[in-house]
């Protein structure tokens, strides 16, 4: 499998990506896939071309040119905020689980990270439900630093999520 970034060339199949992990777990996922659906296969093009204004840099893992999995990570702009990346997005197609697929993203993640001027550390919510991700998180070191109550309303309810730092 390889991991590179999502081009334009590969917005139909991420569309599909982010569909799918909607349905699958509505409760783990955040605001950015709204807007991604919302756009649909005519708008995400748009919607893409913003992206990296915004800071976002969006790695797909890819078996045999088949889009099999995602991660993103976003780093403000702002000199306040530059010291930090969020990691967001992180989802598998079923098919691809237990092969390494989540783990080569990380580590691709986490290389990328390091190699940025000034990124001290990267964030993320997990839901506190979301036990498989926890361990996965914790796997590379991040640390839970807090709970937000009530983060995200989904699924037909409120649902908790963790706040974990790995300091580069």
């Amino acid at each position: 499998m390889e991991v590179r970034e999502i081009t334009e060339l590969d917005l139909g199949d991420y569309v599909l990506l982010r569909r799918a992990s909607e349905k699958e777990y509505p409760q783990y996922v955040g605001a950015n896939v709204e807007a991604e659906l919302a756009a649909g296969k005519s708008g995400i093009e748009d919607l893409f071309s913003t992206y990296p204004s915004l800071g976002h840099n969006l790695l797909g893992i890819f078996d045999n040119g088949t889009l099999a999995g995602i991660t993103s990570l976003t780093r403000k702009a702002s000199d306040k905020y530059r010291h930090k990346a969020f990691l967001w997005g992180m989802y598998i197609y079923p098919k691809y689980r237990k092969q390494g697929a989540s783990s080569q993203l990380m580590e691709r993640s986490i290389e990328w990270a390091k190699l940025q001027n000034g990124l001290e550390a990267i964030t993320l919510f997990v839901t506190s439900t979301n036990i498989k991700g926890i361990n996965f998180y914790k796997r590379y070191g991040f640390e839970c630093y807090g709970t937000e109550r009530r983060h995200m309303f989904a699924a037909g309810a409120f649902h908790d999520a963790h706040l974990y730092e790995l300091v580069l």
